[in-house]
């Protein structure tokens, strides 16, 4: 085996737990927690007495697996690179990652004062 080889070999072996996060499951689940969280707010009622923490919640979770996705998207990129055939799928996923990142940014910067934070 060679040497490069080797070392890919290693990274990877370590990062055995990494691995079960994937873009596929990063995106499911901000797609879930966002369509959560747009029903709880058109149908709940959001104030700080009702749901919103939970809406927060939601949000959070919903800003986290868009980040998560813009993050492996970066290091896979960073380790395999961006060849012409993989151009749709990087930018692809890296709308996905801003698309669940930044309404949710947006949706939580108008809650954040009502959560007293």
């Amino acid at each position: 085996m060679s040497r490069r080889k080797a070392q890919r070999h290693r990274r990877r072996r370590g990062a055995a737990p990494l691995r079960l996060w994937t873009i596929p499951r990063a995106s499911g689940v901000g797609i879930v927690a966002g369509l959560a969280a747009v029903l709880v707010a058109g149908i709940f009622d959001t104030s700080p007495a009702g749901l919103l923490h939970p809406y927060a919640a939601l949000l959070a979770l919903t800003a986290l697996c868009g980040a998560s996705i813009l993050w492996i998207t970066a290091f896979d990129m960073r380790e395999r690179g961006t060849s012409g055939r993989m151009r749709p799928i990087r930018g692809f996923d890296a709308a996905v990652g801003l698309g669940l990142l930044l309404p949710s940014l947006y949706a939580l910067s108008l809650v954040w004062r009502p959560l007293g934070l």
